[in-house]
């Protein structure tokens, strides 16, 4: 299979996700699991497939501890944690969430460690005419562009600053479908209801692979990356963790070399320096 073949099937499935309307994972509103032993990780829900293997590999590394995994948008997982929900480790998309969990003292800063990065493509509905590179994204005949919110969605930050780094913003920023969750802003490119999307290359999520065929994108660039800062995937010890130990395991795990390594065969990339 060529790369564009796997970009394009990546996103296609990101998309199934969107329109099949629901997550693979075990899902809580918080609280502690039975047992002293037991870490609550809170985690984006357009990581899964990669989460999932991690998970699996801890759990085989440390089978004296249970290991929780909860999945939703990183926003409304950062609304639980305002709200106190009970978790040891929040996963965040970036640094934005994080920081945002940080910046209110929910979130041990110095806990803070990176664990991958993806790569940002600018995507469209295979319908879209006279959308073959960046600079295309000025053209008057594209309308409409769907991102996820820089205030508060890293994708949206990064794609921002790339936007900006690259010149095009002042000529698109009216074009812009910001929306609260990257996945909703997924769905708008997914059935065609605008021109094009900016998001991140995720990894081929480990759901439903079939209805991929019922989406119909393509991958029209990957933006260069020396547009705008690397993207810095971050994982943390929240502030009342009941298990900060097992959390300081667990976020020791996920920032080694090896789980890196793992990783990248699922679509992750390594950690970048800026």
């Amino acid at each position: 299979m060529t790369r564009s073949s796997q970009l394009v099937i990546a996103l296609l499935l990101v998309a199934a996700l969107v329109m099949g309307g629901f997550i693979i994972a075990r899902t809580r509103q918080g609280g502690r699991a039975t047992g002293d032993n037991t870490v609550i990780v809170f985690a984006p829900c357009g990581m899964t497939g990669p989460l999932n293997m991690a998970s699996a590999k801890f759990r085989a590394a440390h089978p004296e501890m249970k290991l929780e995994m909860v999945y939703d948008n990183a926003n409304v997982l950062v609304r639980k944690i305002r709200d106190g929900a009970g978790a040891d480790v929040f996963i965040s998309p970036g640094e934005v969430e994080i920081g945002q969990l940080a910046d209110q003292g929910l979130v041990e800063r110095g806990s803070i460690r990176d664990f991958g990065s993806f790569d940002i493509v600018v995507y469209a509905p295979s319908k879209t005419r006279g959308l073959k590179s960046l600079e295309d994204l000025k053209q008057p005949h594209i309308k409409s562009i769907s991102m996820a919110d820089p205030r508060y969605n890293s994708i949206g930050y990064y794609g921002e600053k790339a936007l900006r780094s690259l010149g095009l913003w002042d000529a698109v920023q009216g074009k812009l479908r910001l929306r609260e969750y990257p996945l909703e802003a997924v769905k708008l490119v997914s059935q065609g209801l605008v021109d094009a999307g900016i998001t991140y290359l995720t990894c081929p999520l480990e759901t439903a692979p079939e209805k991929a065929s019922k989406s119909d994108l393509r991958v029209v660039a990957t933006i260069p990356r020396e547009s705008y800062p690397p993207v810095r995937l971050q994982l943390g010890t929240l502030k009342h963790a009941a298990q900060p130990e097992l959390a300081r395991t667990f976020i020791d795990f996920m920032a080694s070399a090896d789980t890196q390594q793992a990783l990248s065969g699922t679509g992750l990339l390594p950690v970048r320096e800026k």
